[in-house]
């Protein structure tokens, strides 16, 4: 769904109008229960983060004074339902895992090949990898999800791809000598 497209939608939700506020849920449910899962590693509990954040936000989108950051917006309340639930839960973030189920393989075909390197990279290299790559966000609007300048977005996006280069380097040079 194109931006201009987004932006007619939100304004049509901030005027009340609920098929609008459909349409954004289904253009963004599967890029944002992704995201989640890849925080979260749990299929279930990414849908229900994913199902809170649409909660909050059909409540709170006539709050949104600028609809081009919609898409931000939406994914920055999504990082903050998952650090709450990681707060209450007390566990430990679990990304790059490897789906368990033919529900999750699905979900994340595109991303299970990068998903094993993914775990070798920080907290932050790997969010700012997920968000760019995985997810399609612009480095603008990672900067805004994350609460970070956007220089920041791009070192470590640059830090990132040094690494994943590095590991397919070695992981190539292995596949040769064997």
């Amino acid at each position: 769904m194109n931006e201009a497209k987004i932006e007619i939608l939100v304004l049509e939700a901030q005027a009340g109008r609920r098929s609008a506020m459909g349409e954004l849920y289904n253009a963004f449910y599967d890029p944002m229960r992704k995201y989640a899962l890849l925080r979260v590693g749990d299929a279930m509990i990414a849908e229900d983060l994913v199902h809170n954040v649409w909660l909050h936000i059909s409540k709170r989108v006539q709050q949104l004074r600028d609809v081009s950051l919609f898409r931000s917006w939406l994914f920055r309340a999504l990082r903050w339902q998952i650090i709450d639930w990681q707060r209450m839960s007390s566990k430990e973030v679990v990304s790059a895992v490897l789906p368990d189920s033919a529900e999750e393989a699905s979900l994340l075909q595109d991303s299970v090949l990068v998903l094993p390197m993914l775990k070798e990279l920080t907290h932050e290299d790997r969010e700012v990898v997920e968000l760019f790559y995985l997810n399609d966000m612009s480095v603008r609007e990672i900067a805004l999800i994350i609460s970070v300048p956007i220089g920041t977005v791009k070192s470590r996006l640059h830090r990132a791809r040094a690494q994943l280069k590095h590991q397919i380097v070695n992981l190539n040079q292995g596949a040769e000598n064997e």
